[in-house]
Parts: structure tokens; C-alpha cells; sequence
């Protein structure tokens, strides 16, 4: 999944859950700290990965069970302590349902339950191609995507990644684009001081 897809996909779960559970649309601070635990594994392991070959996969150490999880766990109780549980459970909620976008199409495009992406440094690792930087690693995935989307074939895999942008959108949209005033306020902010 691409960043925004495992943020929306999040965002589906999570605004279904405070939907049914609050019977509300969830909050600007714990959908930002939402969508930013949905893509955190990727910000950690492809990088260290594609550019500085710490990893030889983009699936390693922040995408792991063992290692990524717990550290999840840990900021959830240090934001719980400091009286932000709602922020705190929406990280952690993100986090857990990145692993979960990424086991999903594994599993769909192999016809079984794919657990290898989430199982560093005990399971091996999924074949990557070469890549020589970050950027080079972002743009050959991004080639691929459009080449496959433009065979207008509908895979399990594409419906998912489909299916979880335009639902996402549509719900954060009914929700009133919780968080979206939470990022653009201090650019508003600057930009009425620069005009002032």
C-alpha cells in the first residue's frame, strides 16, 4: 500500500470504530496521530533500507511484531500517562493497521495468509528489487502501480488500494476532514503574518 492508502484504510477502521462506539466523528488530534502511526513504518524502513542499506528490505525492524508493536505499545502509555490517551490509541491503532495493509495484499496476491512482512528478523525476507536510493525506490514502486492500474484489471489487490482511497476520502469528507485544520492552521497562521 502507498501512504495514503494505509492512512485512509486506517482511517476507515478507526472513524467505523468512534462512529459506533461514540457516536461521533473522531477528533483533529487523534485523526493526525492516526494517519501519521498509518504510515510511520514506511518513514522508517524503506529509508533505511533503499538509501542507507541498513535493511535489505523495506519491511524490517518498524514493520516487525517483535520490535515495531511493543514500541507502538510504549508511545500509546507514554501518551496515556501524559493525559493524551485518545492520541495515544489512535497512533497505536494506525501503526497496528499498517501491518495489517501490508499483510492484506501479500496475502491476497499469494492466495494465503502472508505473514512475512510483519516477521523481522525471524522470517525471510520478501524478495525487493535493487534499489540504489530512496527516491529511485519510490519511483520504480510508483512506475509499477500506474503500469498495473492501467491494465484496468481489478485485482483483489487493486480493489483493496481502490477501494481504500475513494471510501477513505468519502468518509473523512462526511466526517468534516478531521485533523486537516490541525496541519494547514500554523501555515494559515504564517501566511497571515507574512501578509500583515
Amino acid at each position: 500500500m502507498w501512504p495514503w492508502e494505509h492512512a485512509l484504510f486506517a482511517y476507515i477502521c478507526y472513524s467505523t470504530y468512534v462512529h459506533g462506539r461514540y457516536r461521533s466523528r473522531p477528533r483533529d488530534a487523534p485523526a493526525v496521530a492516526l494517519a501519521f502511526g498509518a504510515v510511520l513504518p514506511d518513514l522508517i524502513d524503506k529509508p533505511l533500507a533503499w538509501e542507507f542499506n541498513v535493511f535489505g528490505t523495506g519491511y524490517a525492524a518498524a514493520h516487525s511484531l517483535f520490535l515495531g508493536v511493543p514500541a507502538a505499545f510504549v508511545v500509546y502509555a507514554l501518551a496515556k500517562r501524559r493525559r493524551a490517551g485518545a492520541v495515544g490509541g489512535a497512533f497505536l491503532i494506525g501503526y497496528v493497521l499498517h501491518l495489517v495493509g501490508d499483510v492484506l495484499p501479500a496475502s491476497l496476491s499469494r492466495g494465503r495468509l502472508e505473514l512475512t512482512p510483519v516477521l523481522w528478523p525471524i522470517a525471510d525476507p520478501l524478495p525487493s528489487p535493487h534499489r540504489v536510493s530512496f527516491v529511485e525506490g519510490v519511483y520504480g514502486l510508483l512506475t509499477e502501480y500506474i503500469a498495473r492500474l492501467l491494465t484496468l484489471e481489478l485485482t483483489p489487490v487493486i480493489a483493496l488500494q481502490l477501494g481504500s482511497v475513494v471510501f477513505g476520502v468519502t468518509l473523512w469528507l462526511a466526517d468534516g476532514r478531521p485533523g486537516l485544520s490541525l496541519i494547514t492552521g500554523p501555515f494559515r497562521r504564517a501566511v497571515k503574518r507574512i501578509r500583515a
